[in-house]
């Protein structure tokens, strides 16, 4: 809605901002040195696999693109409703206390927010 006559390189501006927002939301959640760089590796690896899916296959690479920036938005986005929460986790994790469990009806309203955002940023920026 928002994107339809983007580039391909306007996309890959798109999805290495959206990469780049989704390694920082992991890096809040790092709770050692080690983990805040692991936390760079997915959006790295995904890239990384989106060039040369697109290089073997021949083709611009804007669907892969639009799929790797939805689900990274998305991922922040998520990170962000549920800030409260990880904080909380976080706390009770660095209190050397264990974790709350996650209740059915937590996951269902996860659920449903995960649903909800996908269709949501893939609406607008699709």
């Amino acid at each position: 809605m928002l994107t339809p006559d983007m580039s391909v390189a306007q996309w890959w501006v798109m999805a290495v901002a959206s990469g780049i927002a989704l390694a920082l939301a992991a890096q809040s959640l790092a709770t050692k040195r080690w983990q805040r760089f692991a936390a760079v590796l997915p959006p790295l690896a995904g890239a990384a696999v989106i060039g040369g899916q697109t290089l073997a296959r021949g083709s611009d690479g804007k669907q892969a693109l639009f799929l790797f920036t939805v689900v990274a938005l998305v991922l922040v986005i998520l990170r962000l409703v549920y800030a409260k929460y990880f904080a909380r986790q976080l706390a009770l994790h660095r209190a050397g206390r264990p974790a709350d469990e996650v209740t059915k009806g937590q996951l269902a309203v996860f659920l449903l927010t995960f649903v909800a955002t996908t269709v949501l940023v893939a609406f607008l920026i699709g």
